[in-house]
């Protein structure tokens, strides 16, 4: 694989050129709030009536803003199907609010990747070279990932409906529902989000993002640990010896 290829695949669309947008069949705004969905979700009789797509979105809503910093274990399965190409990669996730994070890819040729609040790093370990830019202005930087901090803007950003049968089945798991989200305003990096969803607690432990090219980026999260108190200097990069900064 390229190396800026390697990039896309690795960074949600993040660092991939931009394409033309494509028309998809609307799907329905959020238009319920968490205590109504919760409310709707205890009034439905059990089982005649599953629960909306607008109410598994509010428990999501509901987990993550109870959550101030989160660790898990990752699988990332990228598949283009222009080119035919799967790739399996595998790390660490660490998560700390408000907007703070790591992905530390096991793999030595897969860059890592550092976001404090404030600056995002790149780090290229097979090139020594790590790009860097501002998160502040930048409206698409990690939007795919935005469920992980929870709030408001999850429900105000994105459409939801329930994923198809098709999608349901391919990434469904046992106890989870499946919803797919798409932004309100076109994002020109990603299309869509699908969230796996457990019943139980709203905890997101798988999520897809299809991008503008309808390539996919698979993510599966494993041994989630919530509320762990972790340090914010923790989450501040500095550039290792020898490693060349380029800022975009």
């Amino acid at each position: 694989m390229e190396p800026f290829t390697s990039i896309c695949a690795l960074s949600l669309g993040l660092f991939c050129s931009d394409v033309a947008l494509a028309n998809d069949a609307p799907l329905l705004p959020v238009s319920v709030t968490t205590q109504e969905a919760t409310t709707k979700v205890a009034a439905a009789p059990a089982p005649d009536i599953k629960p909306s797509a607008s109410a598994v979105l509010a428990s999501v809503q509901s987990f993550y803003d109870g959550t101030t910093d989160l660790t898990c274990k990752f699988k990332q399965t990228y598949v283009h199907p222009v080119y035919g190409t799967r790739t399996v990669s595998t790390g660490d996730l660490r998560l700390k609010k408000p907007g703070m994070m790591v992905w530390d890819y096991e793999g030595k040729a897969d860059p890592d990747f550092y976001v404090d609040g404030q600056k995002l790093w790149v780090v290229e370990h097979d090139t020594r070279q790590v790009v860097s830019q501002k998160v502040e202005g930048n409206s698409n930087l990690a939007g795919a990932m935005k469920f992980l901090f929870g709030g408001q803007k999850l429900i105000k950003e994105f459409k939801v409906r329930m994923a198809p049968d098709k999608q349901a089945k391919s990434y469904g798991m046992p106890g989870h529902k499946v919803i797919e989200l798409k932004p309100k305003e076109q994002n020109p990096h990603y299309k869509s989000l699908l969230l796996v969803v457990d019943d139980l607690t709203g905890r997101v432990d798988s999520f897809v993002v299809r991008a503008q090219d309808n390539s996919t980026n698979h993510f599966v999260l494993t041994d989630v640990a919530s509320n762990q108190n972790q340090v914010a200097k923790d989450f501040k990069y500095v550039v290792p010896k020898g490693y060349v900064e380029t800022r975009q």
